[in-house]
Order: C-alpha cells, then sequence, then structure tokens
C-alpha cells in the first residue's frame, strides 16, 4: 500500500506540472482524472464495505482434549463488480490454533462466493474464541483499506484430558463407607451429607422413601460423619511469564492432574474440597462422583491470570482449619516461599502433598530452586510428584 501511494503522488504531481506549465484538455483531463481516482476508488471500497455477505459456522462447541472441530466461513459478492482484494484475519491464531489458522487473500468475481473450511486439532483444555475476526478490504489501486470488525466470535470449549487412576497416596484417616454404615456412633443422624443408590447391605432405616417414589429408584441416606475429613486441594492459578503457548500447554498439565485426582476421589467415595482464587477465594465441596461434572465444566475454563501466590492460601486453610486433614497442593511455581508455608502446615499437624508441574523441558530452563526443594520435602514428611510436560501423569500418581 505504501508504494501504490508513493507511486500515486508522483502522477499526480507529475500531472500537475504537466497542466500547469502547458495547459489544454489533454492535460487537465489527466489532472482531473488522477484528482477523481482516488475518490472513486474510496466509493467503491466503501460500497463493497457495505454490501458483502460472511458466514461462519462451527460443527462442535464441547470437545475433549485431542478431538477436532471443524469451522467453516463463507463470503458471497452479490454485486456486478468485483471485490478486488480482500483479506480474513481469524480469533485463535495466537492460542492453540496458532499454525492451522492462515490469513486468507482473495478476490471475488460478480455474483460469486468462496467458501473455506479448517479442521483445528484441540490439543490443550480450555475456552477459545474461533472466527473471523475481521475482513479487510481494499481499493483497486492500493490506496486505502477499510477492516470490517466482527465482535461476535464462536466459542469452543477443549475439556481435559481424564486419566484415570487405580491408586493414589493419600495420607488421612477417612472412614470407608462400610465401617461409616456400621459405626453410626461416628454419624450425626440429624444432617444428610448425601443420598446415593442403594447397594447390598444397606440397612433399610436409611432409604429415603420420598426420593426413591420420585426417582423409581432405590436410593439411601449418607448421614454427616462426626469424623469425615475431606482432603483439601489447593489449585494454585498463578500467572506465568512465559509465552502464551507455553503458558496453555503448561496450565494444561496442571488441570489434567488436579482433574485425575479429583476424579479418583470422589469415585471412591473421597470428599474433597477444592479452593483457588479466580477473582475471590471460591472453595467446592465435592463428596462422590455425582458432583464431578460440576468441577469439571469449572476446570476447563478456570483462567490462570492471578496474582495470588498459593502459598496464601495454604497459609489460609491450615490456619482456619481445626480438622487434621490431607492437604494436596497442585502448582507450576515451586519457590522458598511456598517450601516454608509448607513446613509450617507439617508442623501444625497436617499430611501435604505437592503435586508440580515443571516447565524446565518447555522452556529449557532449569530451577534448580525447584530441584532441591523436591529434595528436601521427603525429609519432612512430604509426598512429592514432579510432573514434566511429555510425562504420562498415569505413571508419576500411581508410584
Amino acid at each position: 500500500m505504501k508504494q501504490s501511494r508513493i507511486l500515486y503522488l508522483c502522477l499526480f504531481f507529475s500531472t500537475l506540472v504537466f497542466a500547469y506549465f502547458n495547459g489544454g484538455k489533454v492535460p487537465y483531463m489527466l489532472l482531473y482524472t488522477m484528482i477523481l481516482l482516488p475518490l472513486v476508488s474510496f466509493a467503491c471500497t466503501l460500497v463493497i464495505y457495505l454490501r458483502f455477505k460472511f458466514g461462519q459456522e462451527l460443527d462442535k462447541k464441547f470437545v475433549t482434549k485431542g478431538d477436532k472441530v471443524n469451522f467453516i466461513f463463507s463470503i458471497n459478492n452479490e454485486d456486478f463488480f468485483i471485490y478486488p482484494y480482500i483479506r480474513v484475519f481469524f480469533h485463535g491464531a495466537k492460542t492453540i490454533f496458532e499454525n492451522q489458522f492462515q490469513v486468507k487473500n482473495f478476490s471475488l468475481q460478480p455474483f460469486h462466493g468462496k467458501n473455506f473450511s479448517f479442521e483445528l486439532q484441540c490439543n490443550y483444555r480450555g475456552n477459545y474464541e474461533i472466527g473471523i475476526q475481521s475482513v479487510e478490504i481494499e481499493d483497486f489501486f492500493g490506496l486505502f483499506k477499510l477492516r470490517y470488525n466482527i465482535f461476535e466470535p464462536k466459542y469452543v470449549t477443549v475439556y481435559p484430558k481424564i486419566v484415570y487412576l487405580d491408586r493414589f497416596l493419600l495420607k488421612t484417616d477417612y472412614m470407608s463407607e462400610s465401617h461409616s454404615m456400621l459405626n453410626t456412633n461416628n454419624e450425626d443422624m440429624s444432617t444428610i451429607s448425601d443420598v446415593r443408590k442403594y447397594a447390598y447391605g444397606d440397612s433399610l432405616k436409611r432409604i429415603h422413601w420420598k426420593l426413591t417414589a420420585k426417582s423409581r429408584e432405590v436410593m439411601v441416606k449418607k448421614y454427616q460423619s462426626t469424623s469425615e475429613t475431606s482432603t483439601l486441594m489447593l489449585l494454585d492459578l498463578q500467572k506465568n511469564p512465559y509465552s502464551s503457548g507455553e503458558n496453555i500447554i503448561l496450565e494444561d498439565k496442571v488441570i489434567e492432574s488436579i482433574v485425575s485426582v479429583l476424579y479418583f476421589c470422589l469415585q471412591n467415595w473421597i470428599p474433597v474440597k477444592l479452593v483457588f482464587y479466580s477473582g475471590k477465594l471460591i472453595t467446592i465441596e465435592a463428596k462422590n462422583h455425582l458432583m464431578f461434572n460440576e468441577i469439571f465444566e469449572i476446570m476447563a475454563k478456570v483462567k490462570f491470570n492471578e496474582t495470588v501466590f498459593v502459598k496464601d492460601l495454604l497459609a489460609i486453610y491450615s490456619k482456619s482449619v481445626l480438622t487434621k486433614t490431607n492437604i494436596l497442593v497442585f502448582t507450576s511455581n515451586l519457590n522458598y516461599e511456598l517450601y516454608n508455608e509448607i513446613y509450617g502446615t507439617i508442623n501444625s499437624g497436617f499430611d501435604v502433598s505437592i503435586i508440580y508441574t515443571s516447565p524446565e523441558k518447555l522452556t529449557g530452563e532449569k530451577s534448580k530452586d525447584a530441584d532441591n526443594i523436591l529434595s528436601f520435602l521427603p525429609e519432612i514428611g512430604v509426598n512429592s510428584y514432579k510432573i514434566n510436560i511429555d510425562d504420562n501423569i498415569k505413571e508419576i500418581l500411581e508410584c
């Protein structure tokens, strides 16, 4: 465009000089032609800007990590003149679809249209914008550009992958369901904590008759156990200083690890309390697998853009929770401040495990502090797991 404008100015001043020194019909015709040329060109470009039609469609809005979605868009010319230069920009070009979306340049013949299709690989969890971000229209002579911004993108939610764990070490005094049923002295019979389907051996006194009649399935009550403790899970949503692509990969691994442990706990009727800071302090309690989907939905969309450190969450809960329980810390930031807080929490009688997702293989930078801390943690009684970007989570967490 810059070269076209320079060329136009050269031609304009040439015709101006020619008309000034020579006069006559031909010089003035050339001069007025050069004056009218950009006006006519801009008017045509404005008509195209106001008249072009577009459409976009996404075949799926919700997918699981590793799945594909198809995005289709079309642009049509319903006029009798050509649309010379059209350039289409897309949302998502700076996210996980960085190498899958390419700017499209084309022209449109009169009463014709173009359709384009993208098959997008969704490799990392998150909630992403997809679709046409803007359409840039250039005039015939390359003098003007008009950009039509589209503020209604499509969205695709990529759910994290669930790694099904056969075992995970939890140092808690959590009472099994069978023990709870037999030992009613440890239950508050006035408080129903949960309802589940009837299992062989359940007492008839526990049947929830109203809910059974409504659901047409035999449902039994589970009373609040006076000795029952929840496993406390702290999720670190601190923003990392890496590139957007590196952050997406690292965050995906953190979420994958916590989702897998959550699923393991809830499938085994181990109550959990999930805590994280996202604009405000959020606490989610769940007692069984029936409540997993709600948490799963949140984990798919949660954003890592906070400045609150996980050590602060650990300090709050280790000082406010009276019942000693197991605390799991999920983070990609391991430093001596967090280590000191963990040390104090251990001395307060809690059992602490840390699941650390390392950015080392992603960034190529090795953290000596993180490695030293990981070597110190077993000495103070902390279970530690180091997960690299290319590691199999199942192998790491089950060991």
